[in-house]
C-alpha cells in the first residue's frame, strides 16, 4: 500500500494547493477533491461518499477573513483514499467502511487547521521577501519565491497525507473484517447521521424566508429526481 499512499498523497497535495495558494477554482472542496482521489484509487463511490460527509459538515464555515476552519480538504482526501484501499482489500459495505474511515481520520482536519496557521505565517515571510526583491528590481527572483511557496505548501500537505493514508489503510484493513455485524450495521446508519447534522446546521443559518424557500425547492427537486431515477 506504500505506492498507493504515495500516489494519493501526491495528488491530494496538488489538489490541496487550490485551497488558498493557487487557482482557487474550488477543486479543493471535499465534494470535488475526494471523488478525484477515489477515482485515482479505483473507487469513485468511496470518494463521493467521503466528500459528502466533509462537505456537509463544513458547508457553512468557509475560510473567510481571519477565520480558519478545520481543514476539510485534508480530512476528505485521506478518508477517500483509505476508504478506497480498505474496500479494495476487503470489499466491505460502502457506507459502513466510509464512516469507519471518517471516524478514524476526522482528527486530520483539526491537525490541518493548526498546521495551516503556521504555514500562512511562513508564506507571509516569503511574500515579504518577494515584495522586497520586486522593489529592488529583481523581477526574476519573484518567480523563485513563488515556486518556493508552492513547494512548501505541497510538502506540508504531503507530509500530513502520506502517513495518514498509509497507517490508516494498514490499520483499518486489518480492523474492518474483524468488526461484528452489529457494529457494521451501526456504522452504516451512522453514515447518514452526518449529512443530517450538516443539513440541520445549514438550516439554522437560514435567517431569511427566501433562503428557506430555495432550500425547500431544492429538496423537493432532489427527492423528485431520486424517485424518478429509481423507477
Amino acid at each position: 500500500m506504500i505506492l498507493e499512499a504515495l500516489m494519493a498523497g501526491a495528488v491530494g497535495a496538488l489538489l490541496w494547493l487550490d485551497r488558498f495558494q493557487i487557482f482557487q477554482i474550488m477543486i479543493s472542496r471535499p465534494i470535488v477533491c475526494a471523488p478525484i482521489i477515489g477515482w485515482v484509487m479505483g473507487d469513485l463511490e468511496a470518494g463521493l461518499a467521503s466528500g459528502l460527509l466533509f462537505e456537509m459538515l463544513w458547508l457553512r464555515r468557509p475560510p473567510v477573513g481571519g477565520y480558519i476552519p478545520p481543514d476539510a480538504t485534508l480530512g476528505s482526501i485521506s478518508t477517500a483514499a483509505v476508504s478506497a484501499l480498505v474496500r479494495t482489500a476487503n470489499g466491505g459495505p460502502l457506507t459502513s467502511t466510509v464512516f469507519l474511515c471518517f471516524l478514524f481520520l476526522f482528527p486530520v482536519a483539526f491537525l490541518g487547521k493548526h498546521i495551516d496557521v503556521q504555514l500562512r505565517i511562513r508564506l507571509g515571510n516569503i511574500a515579504r521577501k518577494a515584495e522586497a526583491a520586486l522593489e529592488a528590481g529583481g523581477e526574476r527572483n519573484v518567480y523563485r519565491y513563488f515556486a518556493s511557496a508552492l513547494l512548501l505548501g505541497f510538502t506540508v500537505a504531503f507530509v500530513i497525507l502520506f502517513p495518514a493514508i498509509l497507517w490508516g489503510s494498514l490499520l483499518l484493513t486489518e480492523l474492518a473484517p474483524r468488526l461484528p455485524p452489529s457494529v457494521v450495521r451501526g456504522l452504516g446508519f451512522g453514515f447518514y447521521a452526518v449529512p443530517l447534522l450538516g443539513t440541520a446546521d445549514l438550516m439554522a443559518g437560514l435567517n431569511e424566508r427566501r433562503y428557506v424557500i430555495l432550500f425547500v425547492i431544492g429538496l423537493v427537486i432532489s427527492l423528485g429526481g431520486g424517485l424518478i431515477l429509481g423507477f
